[in-house]
């Protein structure tokens, strides 16, 4: 074997050595970079669930609390309602006892009446004191249930971040946890911090940095005292249709009012209803519940409305009353708003919209049903086979549209 030859057998061992090597480390580099994808997807979905359940916990303590409020409102009426009942009747009493022959069976059955509103009156009036010592209870769980994003272990999505880097204080400032589960660092990009806790958010954040940016890194992460990272006093309570629910701190020497706490909140959810916002306070032992037309006040009316925050109160904003539109061929097409968790069928919508006009086509009715992206989905609603039985009907969605068309003649 000549020179040449041999030279290039040892080129292509060495060639091959070098990818045997390779081969494996790159193997390595795609598993670590898969474990690390993994174990972040498992982070996001760890903090999604939180949020979940959070969520869900926080809508049924409202909802508890509204219902509390109604009753005590109905209660309120009532203890009022027999209070003059049984005024009017004592009074009554008392004029025919003075009477020098008062009608015996009269002033009996006065007595009665005297007795039985009384015993009412009592009735309400205990009823009321269970229900307003339930509703402070209820808006106290509520605080307790809102205060838990701020002393909660994990890091979850809208929160905002405090970092410090003592070797580079460039890094130093207010980092919001973006939906992905991470926050944006100058010069390094995206850190996975949602799902850990503070010290392993400090841990990912050191690792990152000293990979590119620094030799040692030493970092802190504390989530943020309010929305601009003031210093701050007292804790106001957020809930319902804001982007991020939870604790609101409020600038040290500053009075917060409802209007101001909603606009510095870092914004609502397009479903928020600004028309019916709620303020829950406990005051001398007491549930107070405030409706405010926010709406109003933004638009420049009833300014005098906007009400001074204390300390623990409880923000609410509802959603939009979901609605469903019935269109074409009904004797009164237009706008149907469903109460809460109020459950309405297509044919339903139909009949509560006086029933079908007198060319409608029955055959043809459908359901038009935003899908979020643009794209509407057409669901055919066999009115014949509904009726015999044979067919379920179509359960509406908020903002679904039902459509009746018109029959057409040919002559």
């Amino acid at each position: 074997m000549d020179l040449k030859m041999k030279t290039k057998m040892l080129t292509l061992m060495g060639f091959a050595a070098a990818v045997a090597i390779a081969m494996p480390t790159n193997l390595m580099a795609q598993a670590d970079k898969l474990e690390k994808e993994r174990r972040e997807h498992d982070e996001r979905v760890k903090a999604e669930q939180a949020v979940r359940d959070l969520m869900f916990s926080q809508a049924a303590l409202q909802r508890n609390v509204e219902q509390l409020q109604k009753k005590k409102a109905d209660l309120q009426r009532d203890v009022s309602y027999y209070k003059m009942k049984y005024d009017r009747a004592a009074r009554d009493l008392e004029m025919l006892q003075k009477m020098h022959t008062p009608d015996k069976e009269l002033v009996d059955s006065t007595q009665k009446d005297v007795t039985y509103y009384q015993a009412r009156t009592k009735v309400a009036e205990e009823d009321l004191a269970k229900t307003e010592a339930a509703l402070k209870d209820a808006i106290a769980k509520l605080q307790e249930a809102l205060r838990s994003p701020l002393t909660g272990k994990i890091i979850l999505p809208g929160e905002v971040l405090q970092l410090f880097v003592l070797e580079d204080e460039t890094f130093n400032g207010l980092y919001q946890v973006r939906q992905g589960g991470y926050i944006v660092l100058p010069r390094v990009g995206r850190v996975s911090v949602v799902g850990k806790d503070l010290a392993d958010a400090e841990k990912a954040i050191k690792a990152e940095l000293e990979k590119s940016q620094l030799k040692s890194a030493t970092v802190m992460v504390e989530r943020s005292p309010g929305v601009y990272g003031e210093e701050t006093t007292d804790v106001i309570y957020l809930a319902g249709e804001f982007k991020t629910t939870g604790p609101l701190k409020t600038p040290a020497g500053v009075q917060p009012t409802l209007v101001t706490t909603i606009l510095r909140s870092g914004g609502l959810t397009p479903n928020a209803d600004l028309t019916r916002v709620k303020l829950l306070r406990l005051e001398a032992g007491q549930g107070l519940v405030e409706e405010v037309n926010v709406q109003a006040i933004l638009d420049g009316h009833g300014l005098q409305s906007d009400l001074a925050l204390n300390a623990g109160d409880i923000i609410v904003v509802p959603a939009f009353a979901p609605v469903v539109y019935v269109t074409g061929n009904v004797k009164n097409p237009g706008v149907i708003k469903l109460s809460q968790d109020e459950e309405l069928t297509a044919y339903s919508a139909i009949l509560r919209s006086g029933g079908f006009a007198r060319f409608a086509k029955t055959r043809g009715v459908y359901v038009l049903r935003d899908r979020g992206n643009g794209e509407k989905t057409r669901i055919p609603v066999n009115i014949k086979e509904l009726q015999a039985g044979k067919r379920a009907d179509v359960i509406l969605q908020g903002r679904d549209i039902v459509v009746v068309p018109e029959k057409f003649f040919s002559f």
